[in-house]
């Protein structure tokens, strides 16, 4: 093994500089410069509890310093991505969490095996946008997500097809990645407002379905991609026959609805107002000119009223925290790994365990006929 390459290239993977890596891990830059040139002249191989340190530091596991299995990085696809350093910093924390996460699988013996919609397309450069809006037709009817996906989309991707998913504070808007060890995972801003996220994870759902079909040879995103990407979630999270249906019931005697009941048809479907107005623009086929004067009359209607109330989401994943106190109580992950993947304080961590546990190994016996 090679430690002193996985030691350069992880501090390089989370963007840090020798003295970056110094301030946050409390060694010194030249001793880590040591560290990476080790089995050198000039080198020196570190202790364990310093690789202990350094790995926290740049968000790896220890068996990431002391296997020979080749590094394979994992493509990351980020939606407005910031600069450098800071999207470096965020990816190494995404991917940390899910390695955690997957972790928290095997030990608790929940990897699971699953199947998410296909296109019928093999080639990127033959999908168009009316193939997206057909996919997008079946994708939803693959997840049974009735005539407001947005209301169960999250629930059914996260426990039944097992896609992670995470909130981190940071910029830009979300990230999806497709992993041979993890699997699908996906990064959202908890900064966003609600309605900005809704559509963030039905745009960063289309990268997942259409991996194979785009991350052939190491392609790299596209503009038209993320079109594609957008259109797929517009006609998504807005159903044609949904929308159809809310907004014809609320016609008055001219045909008309008001920019009121609009905005209520929009927070329904937890999306925005300027969303809504461009999907119903493309059901209605709408002039070019007379959907841009509806949309800046939205704009400025938008200021007149109070701001919509967006829940702040938790971090970590249900049932993350779920298979985290499950392996605690069976003796698969220790109290302080369990505040470290809990992202807790250790006294926080020990309010998990209750002095009388026996309950945990209670049987409930079941007759069937």
């Amino acid at each position: 093994m090679d430690i002193g390459r996985r030691l350069k290239e992880a501090r390089e993977a989370i963007g840090y500089t020798l003295e970056k890596a110094s301030e946050k891990s409390g060694i010194s830059a030249p001793t880590i410069n040591a560290y990476e040139h080790c089995g050198t002249p000039t080198g020196r191989e570190p202790k364990f509890s310093q690789l202990s340190k350094l790995a926290e530091v740049y968000r790896k596991t220890i068996e990431f310093f002391l296997t020979d299995e080749p590094i394979i990085e994992d493509v990351v696809l980020w939606r407005d991505k910031p600069g450098t350093a800071e999207s470096k910093k965020t990816e190494a924390e995404f991917k940390q969490l899910c390695e955690q996460y997957h972790r928290l699988e095997v030990v608790t013996d929940e990897v699971k095996e699953f199947s998410l919609p296909k296109p019928d397309i093999s080639k990127a450069e033959e999908f168009t946008f009316r193939q997206a809006e057909l996919f997008a037709n079946e994708a939803k009817k693959w997840f049974r997500l009735g005539d407001v996906p947005i209301a169960s989309l999250k629930r059914i991707l996260e426990e039944v097809y097992y896609i992670k998913i995470f909130y981190l504070e940071y910029s830009g808007s979300s990230i999806s990645t497709v992993s041979n060890r993890f699997g699908p995972a996906i990064l959202l801003n908890a900064q966003s407002k609600q309605w900005r996220r809704s559509y963030d994870l039905a745009h960063e759902l289309f990268h997942i379905l259409t991996w194979p079909i785009f991350r052939t040879q190491g392609a790299e995103l596209s503009e038209s991609e993320e079109k594609l990407a957008d259109a797929f979630a517009s006609r998504f999270l807005m159903p044609e026959e949904s929308i159809k249906g809310k907004v014809e019931s609320s016609l008055n005697d001219q045909e008309q609805i008001s920019l009121d009941q609009l905005d209520n048809i929009a927070r329904e479907f937890d999306v925005s107002l300027e969303a809504l107005l461009y999907r119903v623009a493309s059901i209605y086929r709408f002039r070019k000119e007379d959907t841009e004067r509806y949309v800046n009359a939205a704009k400025q209607y938008l200021k007149l009223l109070k701001p919509r109330t967006s829940y702040k989401p938790n971090k970590l994943p249900e049932r993350y925290c779920d298979l985290a106190q499950r392996a605690l109580r069976e003796g698969k992950l220790s109290l302080m790994q369990f505040a470290k993947y809990m992202d807790i304080s250790y006294k926080q961590a020990r309010e998990y365990l209750t002095e009388d546990e026996d309950f945990k190994d209670e049987k409930i016996s079941i007759s069937v006929a």
